[in-house]
């Protein structure tokens, strides 16, 4: 019981977050319509000084907080927020993400899922040498009621590894963020396992709609 209210805080607070950057790309997209109806009035008028100024003003007050990646804004929120942090710090990264509008899946989990597993991407870039930094997710639905998603990235140092729970590299314990996406994943009868070797970190995860919870097998060669 315990350990299922961690979880659920940090999915709460978790999700808090991504709502907040959900309602910022949001406000910047209604920000941008209300500028072009500016620019048209301007440009309309042929006000043309006034135009290239307010071209000049609007740029720089736009906030840079989306990549346009997929067709789901939530989904894409969350991928352009880390994208973002990625460029930020220089580390390369390739999203490829085919999710409709409407997902087969809950959309808070797609979302907790994709940024547990960015966020661990993150941290651990943090650690590896600037020249051996890489991170990519694909993302993709699959027979109706399934959305399938890898994440993977380099690494430096070890991993560690207790009865098969990896274990949090920031202090003693479990990896909560990790834990926390298999919790995810299993509680509606989807899949999850991380795969380390060389270097290279990676995280299949299956996520089941609602009430299709099938067998727990292993879907690798669907990922």
């Amino acid at each position: 019981l315990r350990q299922e209210n961690q979880f659920l805080s940090i999915q709460q607070a978790r999700y808090d977050s991504l709502r907040a950057a959900i309602a910022q790309t949001r406000q910047a997209r209604h920000d941008m319509r209300h500028h072009f109806t500016i620019l048209q009035n301007l440009a309309g008028q042929k006000e043309w000084e006034r135009l290239e100024q307010y071209l000049a003003d609007a740029q720089n007050s736009l906030p840079d907080t989306e990549l346009d990646l997929c067709d789901n804004p939530a989904a894409d929120s969350v991928a352009s927020h880390y994208g973002l942090r990625f460029k930020e710090q220089g580390i390369p990264f390739t999203f490829e993400l085919d999710l409709p509008a409407v997902l087969p899946v809950p959309e808070m989990d797609l979302c907790l899922v994709m940024s547990n597993l960015l966020e661990n991407a993150l941290e651990a870039s943090q650690r590896t040498n600037p020249s051996k930094r890489r991170i990519g997710m694909r993302a993709h639905p699959h027979s109706g009621h399934m959305l399938l998603l890898s994440v993977e990235n380099t690494f430096d140092g070890e991993i560690r590894e207790n009865n098969g729970i990896l274990q949090s590299s920031k202090r003693r314990g479990d990896g909560t963020g990790l834990q926390s996406v298999r919790h995810i994943a299993e509680k509606t009868g989807g899949y999850c396992r991380f795969y380390y070797e060389d270097g290279v970190f990676r995280a299949n995860v299956i996520l089941r709609a609602e009430g299709h919870a099938g067998r727990k097998e292993n879907r690798d060669s669907e990922l």
